[in-house]
């Protein structure tokens, strides 16, 4: 009885070591490798990208695309996420995602402004990116320039105002919001300064947020509305272009970064954010026109301060929860109704 005993036990024990064993085949091995859905311009984003993966040995499968269509993915993706970061856009992007983005304390938070990151630490800014107006000096008298969004009604104007459409840019949604808001609120005074303003369109939108600043250069266009780095860009590019801040306000939009929940690289994303939040990486935003959400870095002497930007506070939660109602609205407006 004794043997039969130990015989058992030793079964067991047998038995046991060949699920452990089995179960520790099972264990990935740590992942080298992230999976970035990014919407930024590629000629600024790389080099960091590079730098990245030349000081962590860890790949960066890149996944280029506008935020609306990423944004999209994502929710198609939410049973089975490819991706693992979502980097780029406004934050009112991320907020209609919430829920599926993971919450992460990265290693700066005592040092990156607060109010450039979401409260329950979903998304986190990476940079700062008001709106601005710029014209063509050459085709643009100083006496006519544009101070602000309410000189963009002048009839010298109608129809030579580059302007993307809401609707499928990012950037030009970021200044309906703006304008709205600074011009009267979401009222009737508000709205009736929007629907001036379309009608200076000709109720014509460009293709790109990016020819709100390379059509006046170009000549195309008079005057245009476009985010504050491209413009910036090519202004130090040499182009026939001025940069104007509105007087009644522009906005401190932070553009985010955000870890897509239950992704299959989690870790690397958490390394990827506390990379891009890093004060010598923020200290090389100045470099590519873009500004720091860091408190303990510099703008560059030619940026405006943040605190010339007016007082006009991005509210993400209330702008996610009525993007499509404003945008409805615009798309009336376009179409005449």
């Amino acid at each position: 009885m004794k043997k039969v005993l130990i015989f058992v036990l030793f079964l067991t024990l047998v038995a046991s070591f060949g699920l452990f064993a089995t179960g520790a085949a099972e264990v990935k091995s740590p992942s080298n490798e992230v999976t970035l859905y990014y919407s930024h311009s590629a000629d600024w984003t790389d080099p960091l990208i590079k730098e990245f993966q030349d000081r962590t040995g860890i790949k960066v499968n890149l996944v280029g695309a506008p935020t609306g269509e990423l944004v999209a993915r994502i929710r198609a993706e939410k049973d089975n996420p490819l991706g693992d970061l979502l980097w780029g856009g406004g934050s009112d992007s991320y907020q209609v995602i919430i829920d599926l983005l993971e919450p992460y304390e990265h290693a700066h938070m005592n040092k990156v402004l607060a109010e450039t990151r979401d409260p329950g630490n979903r998304w986190h800014g990476t940079s700062i990116d008001p709106m601005v107006i710029v014209y063509n000096p050459k085709l643009v008298s100083e006496k006519d320039a544009p101070k602000g969004w309410g000189d963009l009604l002048n009839p010298i104007f109608k129809g030579r105002i580059a302007h993307a459409d809401p609707v499928r840019s990012g950037s030009a949604f970021m200044a309906l919001v703006i304008q709205l808001f600074t011009m009267g609120g979401d009222n009737e005074v508000g709205w009736k300064y929007i629907s001036d303003f379309v009608d200076n369109l000709e109720r014509k939108v460009v293709g790109s947020s990016t020819l709100g600043f390379k059509g006046p250069a170009d000549g195309e266009y008079l005057v245009g509305i476009a985010y504050e780095e491209g413009a910036l860009r090519y202004v130090h590019s040499g182009a026939n272009l001025k940069v104007v801040y509105p007087i009644e306000g522009s906005s401190k939009v932070p553009s985010p970064i955000a870890i897509i929940k239950n992704g299959k690289n989690t870790e690397n994303a958490k390394k990827f954010v506390d990379f891009i939040l890093s004060a010598d990486v923020q200290s090389k935003l100045g470099d590519v026109h873009r500004r720091a959400v860091r408190s303990d870095v510099q703008l560059p002497e030619y940026m405006t301060p943040n605190e010339k930007l007016g007082d006009f506070y991005w509210d993400t939660v209330w702008i996610g929860e009525n993007k499509d109602r404003l945008l409805n609205k615009w798309k009336d407006l376009i179409i005449g109704k």
